[in-house]
């Protein structure tokens, strides 16, 4: 079975901001609650302005998926987005790493956490996975304040790579950044490096099974 990892920049027309918050509530705490195919859900916005959503959610198959849209919460969502979202557009992605804390995340209400979303484009992606895997698995294993770490690949595009974060505080993402595995995996992957982006995100709903 194939995991479904997917991300959404939506476009969100504010006056149904209110609707949107609470039906998303409904859909992201049912799915994870009902659907043990549905591996986790994030859903985040940018900075001051909450039209532009940022979504990332993974599923553990197609099948998995398909029961999720069959959901009448998921329907509820699906009716609302076709009145209130004015743009979509969606990364499929190939997973290639899949990190998290083994503690669910069950988080709809909290300003501490820094959560960023980084797109790279590499050169070669084989040599680039070869330095980047190692030093999440590190992140992972000794940072107390990491707590989700997603790598993959633009299916229509494997030289592009997304990284999805979310950190305890935004304290953590500062010491995560000072490590020594993170700045070795800067320093060789330089060269390899032709574009990235870095994006700071506010996370509203973020949830996962651990």
């Amino acid at each position: 079975m194939t995991e479904i990892f997917r991300l959404f920049r939506l476009g969100l027309n504010l006056e149904y901001e209110e609707a949107y918050r609470q039906i998303g509530h409904t859909n992201f705490q049912q799915s994870l609650a009902l659907e043990p195919g549905t591996l986790a859900m994030y859903g985040n916005h940018l900075p001051g302005d909450f039209s532009q959503q940022i979504v990332v959610e993974r599923y553990a198959s197609e099948a998995a998926y398909q029961e999720h849209i069959q959901s009448p919460h998921f329907k509820a969502f699906a009716d609302l987005a076709q009145k209130a979202l004015i743009s979509r557009e969606v990364v499929t992605l190939t997973p290639k790493l899949l990190l998290q804390k083994p503690t669910a995340l069950r988080i709809f209400h909290d300003k501490q956490l820094a959560v960023r979303l980084v797109t790279v484009t590499v050169s070669d992606s084989q040599a680039f996975s070869e330095i980047v895997l190692p030093e999440m698995q590190a992140s992972m294993e000794q940072e107390a304040g990491v707590l989700v770490m997603y790598a993959g690949t633009d299916r229509n595009n494997p030289d592009s790579w997304y990284f999805f974060e979310v950190y305890q505080n935004e304290t953590a993402y500062e010491q995560h950044r000072e490590t020594p595995h993170f700045k070795d995996y800067i320093d060789r992957s330089a060269k390899l490096v032709l574009d990235k982006q870095l994006q700071t995100l506010h996370g509203d709903m973020l949830v996962n099974r651990g």
